[in-house]
């Protein structure tokens, strides 16, 4: 299941379901899901995935889940699992680094690497 954005305004009858709660839902249910970015016609910019990960912590699902929704997961939709999606021996090293929670608000990026190679 990829889900809709959480912070994009529902429209329609996608009224009549919506929950914050979704991500939670999906995950008691064993539903593999993925957090989709978007965005809304007259606000131009994209949603960000950690924003989205933070909404779906706040509303029950459990860290670790959402961690690997944000990661492992989608790598497994999109069939290259094998070379990134978590970190193992072997697989790409595309890292980011925080100086604290990255869900948290005050948390600062500290490093990106590529291929193990720190890029700025």
């Amino acid at each position: 299941m990829i889900m809709a954005p959480t912070m994009q305004r529902p429209a329609g009858m996608e009224k009549w379901n919506t929950t914050l709660e979704a991500a939670a839902i999906m995950d008691n249910a064993d539903i593999p899901f993925v957090f989709a970015g978007g965005y809304e016609g007259y606000v131009p910019k994209a949603r960000v995935l950690l924003w989205e990960t933070a909404v779906a912590i706040a509303n029950g699902l459990d860290k670790q889940k959402a961690i690997e929704a944000a990661t492992i997961v989608p790598a497994r939709l999109w069939g290259i699992d094998k070379q990134v999606g978590s970190i193992e021996t072997g697989k790409d090293a595309d890292l980011v680094l925080f100086d604290g929670d990255p869900f948290e608000y005050t948390t600062h990026v500290k490093a990106v690497l590529i291929n193990g190679e720190q890029v700025h």
